[in-house]
């Protein structure tokens, strides 16, 4: 799935409205219209790239950058109540933090990664 805007490369992106019923009719085969929020360009993208339709996948943004939460914390709707019930996996998107059930497995799990302090501090006192 191609997430990042082909003019400027920016993540930024967002589901584009369908226009027509060529669109609605590709929707139906995995095939969604994405615009990025800077430049604006539009572009299609496919859920069958990269055998990406096996894993889950945020169902606003389409990103499979997932970490997961806890209904302690969260009252989900009720239908997410029942996917939970019957055994799917809370997820939530690290981009755009939308909270939902798959019952399809994580592609990896998501990690800010910092550098650490000590690797910028040992650089400094070598030089």
């Amino acid at each position: 799935m191609q997430l990042s805007c082909p003019k400027c490369g920016t993540r930024d992106v967002r589901v584009s409205h369908r226009q027509g019923i060529a669109e609605h009719i590709r929707a139906l085969f995995g095939v969604y219209p994405l615009r990025c929020r800077r430049c604006r360009s539009r572009w299609e993208t496919s859920v069958w790239a990269a055998g990406a339709w096996k894993y889950a996948r945020c169902p606003r943004c389409y990103r499979q950058e997932l970490t997961t939460w806890s209904e302690q914390y969260y009252h989900p709707p009720r239908w997410t109540l029942v996917m939970l019930r019957c055994g799917a996996t809370p997820y939530r998107c690290a981009a755009c933090r939308c909270n939902f059930a798959s019952f399809r497995p994580c592609k990896e799990r998501f990690s800010w990664r910092h550098q650490t302090r000590t690797e910028q501090t040992s650089e400094a006192t070598k030089q």
